[in-house]
């Protein structure tokens, strides 16, 4: 088996086309299929099967993408760390975040990453935290920035900060003259909410299960930012990390008001249990910890 190969059915096998894995891999589509074709003849096995809803594995196809895919992992790792032996840290890292982190907290880390190391390229991928930990144990990334808890036997979770949230109403509004609101009291207002499957999503229906409210859910939005505008010419309020909104209050166009009730959230960094940091992916990790280690968000 050739790596080549290799690399053609893996990303057939994520992509569940071979056009689309074609255009991933900039190949053509015969080109592919050649290469799906040599595996099976040379593995006596059928690998996939084509249908109307596209590609989908074998049982022979499963067990080959799982062993492919840590293959692949250690070659990719054993390049990397010959690149860089003895020419300082270069590379490509790829991550995956949160939207709260991506815009509010990493910025700052990754501006001083990029000035120490200026040859390593920084992929980041916006995910929500129940996804990050799947991209990890599929080698899709390096590691991912995720609110925990995050369980898995192949990954490792290192909490590195705390992030609380608050309640945001506008200026003036009734809730905006607390100085803590439990979230029975905020659920008798119009609630502007994310989209089910984020962590902050789960953890507003659970405190507001817990307080036996009956929330207006009057939005569910996509990103923290909608929410803000939302908010901000008074269709609800919301519950959002603190972080999010400091220019906001500073500039009196929204008032955050305590969370009572509401946990703050150990936020770490997630990793493949089997599988070592490439350099670059290892200086980004010891930055990250070097700045945000404790803090308190």
């Amino acid at each position: 088996m050739e790596l080549q190969q290799l690399r053609g059915f893996c990303e057939v096998a994520r992509q569940g086309s071979f056009t689309r894995a074609a255009g991933r891999l900039f190949l053509t589509q015969p080109a592919v299929s050649q290469q799906i074709r040599a595996l099976e003849e040379e593995l006596g096995q059928r690998l996939l099967e084509r249908g109307r809803k596209g590609v989908r594995l074998t049982a022979a196809g499963e067990a080959l993408f799982r062993r492919a895919r840590s293959v692949l992992g250690e070659v990719a790792a054993a390049r990397a760390e010959l690149e860089e032996m003895g020419t300082g840290v270069r590379g490509r890292v790829l991550l995956a975040t949160s939207d709260t982190n991506c815009t509010y907290v990493l910025p700052p880390v990754l501006r001083r990453f990029r000035e120490r190391f200026p040859e390593v390229e920084v992929d980041i991928r916006n995910k929500m935290s129940p996804e990050i930990g799947q991209l990890v144990l599929a080698d899709e990334i390096d590691f991912g920035l995720a609110t925990l808890p995050i369980r898995s036997r192949g990954l490792s979770a290192e909490p590195v900060f705390e992030r609380g949230d608050v309640w945001i109403c506008p200026a003036g509004h009734p809730l905006s003259r607390r100085k803590a609101v439990l979230p029975a009291t905020a659920g008798r207002h119009p609630l502007l909410a994310l989209e089910r499957g984020s962590q902050s999503r789960a953890l507003l229906d659970a405190m507001l299960r817990g307080a036996r409210a009956a929330p207006s859910i009057a939005m569910e939005l996509g990103s923290i930012e909608i929410i803000k505008r939302f908010v901000e010419i008074g269709f609800g309020v919301a519950l959002v990390p603190r972080v999010s909104v400091a220019d906001e209050v500073a500039a009196g166009r929204l008032a955050a008001v305590d969370a009572r009730g509401v946990p703050r959230r150990s936020v770490g960094l997630v990793r493949h249990r089997g599988r070592p940091a490439s350099p670059a992916a290892a200086a980004l990790i010891e930055l990250i910890r070097g700045e945000l280690a404790g803090l308190r968000y």
